[in-house]
Parts: structure tokens; sequence; C-alpha cells
């Protein structure tokens, strides 16, 4: 990269803007069809930013986006397996040839696996399959992505990221340990590619959900959380769309936990 190229990006940083600002940008995000991957879609659409919301199945992010034909949000759909490098290539092929660019990487898809009506396992008692099955979603599915988008943002100096951790991957969780493996290698794959793209004008942060509940639940009283709440999918939304945005440019290699203070520690204090 010439010095020119360097203090372009350098001397035209923004410094005043309003809280949200996206100018003309492209977004991509997988896992598009579950309901976190819904409302981010929705909340980057409805702040002007064009969205290709990939899944596994193209015809299952049709009907899940249905509901919002009346706002003519530009919201397209792709099929994509993150865990597939072709089917990546593939979907980033028709995305650069259908938007000219991408902008924004929201590297929402992940899977954990539910056992026990808790969904725990002891470590030792994980098939080995299903632990490569976790790490190949979360992990790879990752990377994959990361590597589909990174020299096309890099070649134009600008570039938002923003991968799903977990605080299950900040501070681990008993019964999970395949889960918090994956999540941990997420938020340090996050802080190692951002250090690597921070000339390029690229910041990579990543958003760790805490005690989320479901649309049909609600958010509820929580005695888990320091605020006493649990949250939702729009919740976490607001957060990775503000870190998606022209406006977050100074905050890279970020691990944002949005979990009602769940990650300070037990709830044991009445003050």
């Amino acid at each position: 990269m010439s010095e020119e190229k360097k203090m372009t990006y350098v001397r035209t940083a923004p410094h005043e803007q309003p809280v949200l600002k996206f100018d003309n940008r492209v977004a991509v995000v997988t896992g598009a069809a579950g309901n976190l991957g819904f409302a981010i879609c929705k909340m980057l659409a409805r702040e002007g930013v064009k969205v290709a919301a990939t899944d596994l199945s193209e015809a299952a992010l049709v009907e899940r986006f249905r509901p919002l034909a009346d706002e003519h949000l530009d919201i397209r759909p792709y099929a994509l397996d993150v865990t597939d490098p072709a089917s990546v290539k593939a979907a980033f092929d028709r995305i650069f040839a259908d938007f000219g660019k991408v902008d924004i990487l929201v590297n929402n898809a992940g899977a954990w696996i539910h056992r026990d009506h808790k969904g725990n396992r002891r470590f030792e008692e994980i098939p080995i399959p299903e632990w490569k099955r976790i790490l190949e979603i979360n992990v790879d599915g990752t990377m994959n992505c990361l590597q589909a988008v990174l020299p096309h943002m890099a070649s134009r100096l600008y570039g938002r990221i923003v991968n799903l951790g977990s605080i299950t991957g900040e501070v681990g969780s008993p019964g999970r340990a395949d889960y918090s493996a994956a999540k941990g290698a997420v938020i340090m794959l996050t802080k190692t590619i951002a250090m690597e793209n921070a000339k390029r004008g690229i910041t990579v942060n990543s958003v760790s959900p805490g005690w989320i509940n479901p649309p049909e639940v609600g958010v509820q009283p929580c005695d888990g959380t320091w605020i006493g709440w649990s949250g939702d999918a729009t919740d976490i939304a607001r957060a990775i769309v503000f870190l998606a945005s022209d406006s977050a440019w100074y905050m890279t290699g970020v691990d944002l936990p949005v979990d009602g203070g769940r990650i300070l520690g037990p709830h044991n204090c009445d003050m």
C-alpha cells in the first residue's frame, strides 16, 4: 500500500457526524433467516443500507422477509453455506456482481448443539464429530467469509466487520465446552484480524450476546443479569448496527458484551 493511500485514509477519517451514519453502504449478513439475522438485516435496511441476506436456503429467506414487503427495504436473498468455501465464493461472486461492492460483513451464522434439557454435556462426553461440527460452523464459517471479503475491502481502504461472539467465549460455560471454545476462537480471531487490517481502513469487532430470549418469549425479568432483565434480538442488533456504521470508525478489536451485565459475575449484591 502506498504512503499516499495511507495518508488519504487517515486525513479523511470522520470526526463529527451523527450517532449512526451510513454512506451508500452494502452489507452481507450470514445466518439471516434466524431471529438475530432477521433483526440485523431489518435494522440495517431501515438505515438505508443495501443488504445481502444469506443463509442455507434462498427460499427460506424469501419467506422470512415477506412480512417486510410493504416497507420496500433493499434486502436480497442469497443461498450460502458458510462451512463450504465453494458455496461462499459462489455467493460472494453473485453479491459483488449485483451490488458492485461489500462495505459491511456481519458474521452472524453460528450454532450450538442442544443436548439435555439445558443443552449441557461434560467435556469428556462430547462426541468428536459434534466437537468438529461446532468449530466448523462457528470458526471455519467465520474464516471463510472473512477471506472472501477482506481483499476487496483492503483494495477500497474501507470495511466494517462484525463477528458474533458470546459471553461463553469470554468466561466459559460448564456443559458447553465446544461452543465456548469456538466463540473464544472467534473473539481472538476478531482481535487479530483487527490488528492486521487497522491501516487499511477496516475495523473488525465482535458482539457477545448474553441471556437473549426468542421473540415468542420476549424480554422478561431475569435473575441471571445485573440489570434484572433478559434481552432480545433487537438489543444485539442495535450494537451490531452501530459497529457497522461509519460512526464507529475509531473502534476496532473490541468484543462488546450485550448481556445485561451478566459477564460481571454472580448476581449477589443487593445495593
